[in-house]
């Protein structure tokens, strides 16, 4: 199995040979329910070190008070595998301190499922509820290994390996997340479908 994920993970397309997409930040200007508010760029040595092939990161109103910030990083090949970081490893070098022990979470979104982890992070007295996962195509999952198998099972099926990492932070008022999970949510169940049809798009 090792072998057989390893040589479809790794014998990929070279870059130059993917057929672009449109741009995330265009086709998710608008959320179902949801508008963007604010686009946040990030500075070149951010998308250097991860290896970006596209990104969008957007703060959204929907009907709960609280904003919603979207982050895509979106990989064409499988051959930047590693290149996508766990908020574990980022929110903490950036100053954030990690609440919880993150924890493993299913979402059913009618047909299909959201498999992903939520933390709960603070700097000073800010505080967020942050929902992450790995995307390729359909299939979704909260660990990178598995997000591997994925990949190559996309392009068993004759798909493109092509994959993102999601995270999705919904800041926390008081001491209670509840209102803030059910904002994430509800987010999340609006934007998955509009995902897996851009992982179609051309």
């Amino acid at each position: 199995m090792f072998f057989i994920v390893s040589l479809f993970v790794y014998g990929g397309k070279s870059p130059e040979a993917v057929q672009r997409k449109p741009a995330l930040r265009d086709y998710f200007q608008d959320v179902a329910g949801h508008t963007a508010t604010r686009q946040i760029p990030l500075n070149d040595e951010a998308v250097a070190m991860l290896k970006l092939d596209d990104y969008a990161f957007i703060d959204y109103q929907g009907e709960a008070p609280q904003k919603v910030t979207l982050y895509i990083g979106y990989y064409y090949t499988a051959n930047k595998a590693y290149a996508s970081h766990s908020p574990l490893i980022c929110y903490p070098s950036q100053g954030w301190l990690i609440d919880n022990k993150p924890a493993r979470r299913t979402l059913a979104v009618g047909e299909h499922a959201i498999n992903y982890e939520t933390i709960i992070t603070s700097n000073g007295d800010h505080k967020e509820l942050v929902f992450y996962w790995y995307q390729a195509h359909a299939r979704t999952s909260n660990e990178i290994y598995r997000n591997k198998i994925d990949m190559a099972y996309n392009r068993l099926m004759g798909k493109n390996d092509q994959y993102a990492f999601v995270r999705v932070s919904v800041p926390i008022s008081g001491s209670d997340p509840a209102g803030a999970e059910q904002a994430g949510l509800a987010f999340m169940r609006a934007f998955l479908p509009q995902f897996i049809e851009y992982f179609a798009a051309t």
